[in-house]
């Protein structure tokens, strides 16, 4: 009796206890629920726009809001002809109630957003022209659709050229430097080097190209730079560094040498492009080609030299002894001095002019001409004629000197008159003036 009567206390007491503590815990998610009904869950993001909390109605107007401040920051550019554009929010397409209705909480999610063609063909046909037909605009919608999805707070950079059809990357620049040098030393070096690779906006070093080559002959070496360093100014690669020789070498043209010496004289060029470029180069009989292969570049670009100028040398005259006296030899032929000035011309594809750049100035002092001279025969006879002029002289000086002495001796002792005379007369036989024959002798 007394074990049923105590086993229906102990229930009472379990059920009472439960059903305090799950009132206390299912009240407090049903009070939450009740005041939060209709919001997102914490964590809950739309690109980078924090909607936690938020009603659907809340949660759209602070998309509308972050979406406008996002544009306003002018993230999104876009580089054509060289030039930054910002890509503004009328380029694109919004839904967002959309966006909020398929949202899932404590995620991050994406907008629903697509490309507003009839603003984007405007502008873009605008600023490309006729090249609008080589733009791959399927994949370059895609990057710009997916950069506006996610919002984020840094700059995203696109360069048009980067976006160019893959079935339309040809040859992008091409020149040809006719065979007036020896073949053998340019295939050589052309051998050695084989295709050269240019990766997107970086750059590259001719010495670096051929640094495991060894014995390359140096005139082949310059003859393939320069053929290089001419076809660059027909595109839009920078030159950082190039260098020219003293005198400019016959198998190159006038403003295009590019002078390669190991160790100290290279030549540099960077790629400014988001596509990669490679370089070929093929030798014949008629000469050199040079080859850019890649996407066509944007602008087209004409190379001008301009302030042509010569400088004739001047003439130097060596006196030898080694020739005879009005002949001469002519040692070191002299050559022009020359200069240049090379300019570049940018013009869209419309042929439209856009600017002018001033790319080198090069130099090349004139060579002077070298003659020897003989003048021997003139200087001996002019120490001939020294040297009697001096015997004159000496014999005058003395023949004073011993009258001199006579007359004092007559003054001191007059008794030795006789031979004082016969001194004198012995003295003036000596140093008589030679005879006149005896000069020229």
């Amino acid at each position: 009796m007394n074990l049923n009567r105590g086993l229906k206390i102990y229930l009472v007491l379990l059920i009472s206890t439960v059903y305090l503590v799950s009132f206390s815990q299912m009240g407090v998610k049903a009070y939450d629920a009740f005041l939060t009904k209709g919001t997102f869950e914490p964590g809950t993001l739309i690109g980078s726009v924090n909607i936690e909390n938020m009603t659907k109605e809340q949660a759209i107007n602070e998309l509308e809001q972050q979406v406008t401040a996002w544009f306003q920051g002018e993230y999104l550019q876009l580089s054509i002809n060289e030039e930054i554009t910002v890509i503004g929010q009328d380029f694109f397409n919004f839904d967002f109630p959309a966006t909020v209705d398929s949202i899932t909480s404590e995620t991050s999610n994406e907008l629903i957003v697509s490309v507003n063609q009839t603003v984007y063909e405007e502008q873009l046909k605008t600023f490309l022209n006729k090249r609008y037909e080589t733009i791959d605009h399927e994949q370059l919608q895609a990057v710009m659709v997916d950069a506006v999805k996610k919002m984020a707070t840094e700059n995203q950079f696109f360069s048009i050229g980067a976006y160019v059809k893959s079935d339309l990357n040809t040859v992008a620049a091409e020149n040809f430097v006719s065979s007036s040098f020896d073949q053998a030393m340019v295939q050589k070096v052309v051998d050695s080097i084989g295709t050269i690779i240019i990766p997107a906006q970086s750059q590259v070093s001719f010495l670096e190209v051929i640094k495991d080559s060894e014995n390359l002959p140096q005139d082949g070496l310059n003859v393939v730079a320069s053929a290089l360093y001419k076809t660059f100014l027909s595109t839009n690669f920078v030159i950082v560094e190039r260098h020219t020789g003293i005198q400019l070498p016959e198998t190159i043209e006038l403003g295009y040498e590019a002078n390669i010496i190991k160790d100290k004289s290279d030549l540099k060029w960077y790629n400014p492009n988001s596509t990669e470029y490679t370089i070929s180069l093929e030798l014949t009989n008629a000469g050199l080609f040079a080859r850019v292969n890649g996407a066509p570049f944007l602008n087209s670009y004409k190379v001008n030299l301009v302030e042509k100028t010569s400088y004739p040398p001047k003439s130097i005259i060596r006196y030898t002894s080694f020739l005879e006296e009005g002949q001469e030899k002519v040692v070191q032929k002299g050559k022009d001095g020359l200069s240049v000035k090379i300019t570049r011309e940018v013009f869209d594809l419309e042929g439209v002019f856009i600017k002018s750049e001033e790319i080198a100035e090069d130099f090349y002092p004139p060579t002077h001409k070298i003659i020897e001279t003989g003048l021997i025969n003139r200087l001996l006879n002019n120490e001939s004629s020294n040297e009697v002029f001096t015997e004159e002289k000496e014999s005058t000086e003395q023949e004073t000197t011993e009258n001199d002495n006579s007359e004092n001796k007559e003054s001191v002792k007059e008794d030795s008159n006789t031979t004082d005379n016969e001194e004198k007369s012995n003295s003036e036989g000596i140093w008589e003036t030679p005879a006149k024959n005896a000069i020229e002798k």
